[in-house]
């Protein structure tokens, strides 16, 4: 489009309050009223956005209590969560960064030129994993390096040679002991190439000789903060992460950020997942290997392609985000308007269009896989399978008798054709009588507390940011009882149980799946807005001696969705570990 055009179009007065600028090849092409966008997705990227979950509102007004706080931690401000502050990078949990933080980071030109001035060498060469060592095998460690880098240098005196690999071509008997030393140096450059990165980011201060504990959780941290499932070790995963430089790390947190928006407005979910085939977005996977799950389940014929990384890769190339230095200012440029944006995106399939016919089913067919949810949409004749996601199934768990005692017991899943009817977004978990008062206390700052934020609401609820529950329907003679067995399909910030594939019986999802899910089906069917719901809830817990009264008065905010969609779970192998 010539500039001309281009400024003709700008200067035209906009016919409505609050027009939308829209985005073509990278550049602004003109503003219009939403009314005028109809072929366009008009996508918000300012700093209050909510998921759709949580921009609800009853008719009087009502919204998700936890709407300001979403937004605030987003934001990186911690005063409605203090307990937020200790976890600091919450992308993992279902909270993506804040457009004003993701562009902090891109601008933090001091950051990019400290990750810049650190030697990778060693950590392009060393093995992986690396774990955390306590401080008799640091020692240890050292001290054996040093007896091998004394044994080199006096061969290598001894051979009048000044490079440990002319020494092996001239005396290959000491090729073990040279690989040991070059090794051991590789392993020393990349314990110091870690603690530059994460001292870089602020995570860690300086003093750090070993892959001590400090080390462990400032690198779970990083991991956080950069989209990778771990447990603070140096994984490949992390290890290319380092390599690959801070700019591409903050790139592919845009494309995360704008990934999220996309999806979100256009109401996709299909990601790929149902024909193991993921989609990349400008070249780019952006999600790791443990986000992408198969196991030993086949891929789906019928499965839907990634039409979210199509989506993305559209809007990225539509407001020129293609590289780091097109995102930051692209970024910068946005944030000084009101974040609204209209772009092409890729047609939405058919069976998009209307009323959507949707059926889930919860598969846990082994003990060696974990079991699996598959949401399908009808299309003609045919079901097309939009994701299938790892998910969780019941297991052995300690279970509170009656009598206060404690035992192990099986916690099955509840089996059977049942539906999603009751969609609550910032879910409050009552636990029930059953659970060990253990498992509601913990240690914080060196004292006991009640885990309140396993309470909820929070993204830390053990029913994490949304929920939906399992009815059975029972026809009366004037009406259908809904009957509530005590199983949830929600979120969880608890990724090793969702790695493992065990729970409660719950069907446990990663937060920003279950937040997609919830997207997705109040976007493509119809529902009710019914708001809080009120259910006053006191429990004494009891536990080292000391005695606590948890008080909730409500459960969450409810939708309605009508009509109800079907989903099946399948019976299976119980999880025991």
């Amino acid at each position: 489009m010539s500039t001309l055009l281009a400024a003709l179009l700008l200067a035209q007065p906009p016919a409505c309050e609050l027009p939308v600028r829209v985005y073509e090849h990278g550049q602004l092409v003109g503003q219009r009223c939403p009314a005028e966008l109809a072929e366009r997705t008009i996508l918000d990227l300012g700093d209050d956005w909510v998921p759709f979950p949580f921009a609800g509102a009853t008719a009087d007004g009502l919204t998700p209590q936890y709407r300001d706080t979403l937004v605030a931690l987003a934001d990186m401000r911690w005063d409605s969560d203090p307990l937020a502050a200790a976890d600091r990078f919450l992308e993992l949990y279902g909270v993506t960064p804040s457009p004003r933080v993701v562009l902090a980071a891109l601008t933090d030109e001091a950051r990019h030129r400290c990750h810049d001035a650190i030697d990778d060498d060693g950590l392009r060469a060393v093995h992986v994993p690396l774990r955390f060592e306590d401080r008799a095998r640091a020692r240890e460690r050292r001290e054996a390096q040093a007896r091998r880098e004394a044994r080199l240098a006096a061969a290598m005196t001894a051979a009048a040679v000044d490079d440990p690999e002319a020494l092996v071509g001239l005396r290959p008997r000491h090729k073990p002991l040279v690989a040991a030393t070059l090794a051991g140096r590789d392993l020393r450059s990349a314990i110091a190439a870690i603690h530059g990165h994460l001292a870089c980011e602020g995570l860690l201060a300086a003093g750090h000789a070993a892959f001590d504990g400090a080390t462990r959780q400032a690198l779970a941290s990083y991991q956080r903060r950069n989209w990778i499932v771990g447990r603070g070790e140096l994984d490949a995963d992390t290890r290319d992460a380092m390599v690959g430089g801070s700019r591409e790390l903050d790139h592919r947190l845009a494309l995360r950020l704008l990934r999220q928006r996309v999806a979100d407005a256009a109401g996709l979910i299909e990601d790929g997942s149902a024909r193991g085939e993921w989609g990349t977005v400008l070249g780019r996977q952006l999600d790791p290997p443990e986000l992408r799950y198969q196991g030993d389940y086949p891929p789906l014929a019928d499965g839907a392609p990634d039409r979210i990384s199509l989506a993305t890769e559209a809007a990225a190339r539509a407001l020129g985000w293609l590289d780091f230095t097109g995102t930051r200012d692209g970024l910068r440029a946005l944030l000084q308007e009101d974040g609204r944006v209209a772009v092409t995106l890729p047609p939405a399939p058919a069976y998009h269009r209307g009323a959507m016919q949707l059926r889930a089913v919860i598969d846990r067919r082994s003990r060696a896989d974990r079991a699996v949810l598959t949401l399908l949409a009808r299309e003609g004749e045919r079901d097309v399978a939009l994701v299938r996601w790892p998910t969780t199934v019941g297991g052995r768990k300690a279970v509170k008798l009656a009598s206060g005692a404690v035992v192990r017991k099986d916690k099955p899943s509840d089996v059977g054709p049942r539906v999603w009817r009751d969609l609550v977004v910032a879910p409050v978990w009552y636990a029930p009588d059953s659970t060990p008062d253990a498992e509601l206390v913990g240690v914080r700052d060196g004292q006991r507390v009640v885990k309140e934020d396993l309470i909820g609401p929070g993204y830390r609820s053990a029913y994490g940011l949304v929920m939906l529950v399992h009815h059975q329907p029972v026809p009366g003679r004037t009406r259908t009882y809904w009957l509530d067995h005590g199983i949830r399909t929600h979120g969880s910030v608890s990724y090793r149980s969702i790695l493992t594939g065990d729970s409660h019986g719950c069907h446990r999802l990663y937060n920003h799946q279950a937040l997609r899910l919830a997207t997705f089906l109040l976007r493509h069917v119809e529902h009710v807005t019914h708001g809080p719901v009120t259910e006053p809830y006191g429990r004494r817990v009891r536990s080292g001696g000391r005695v606590w009264y948890v008080h909730r008065d409500e459960r969450g905010f409810r939708y309605e969705l009508t009509p109800p969609v079907r989903i099946d779970v399948l019976p299976g192998v119980l999880r025991r570990r």
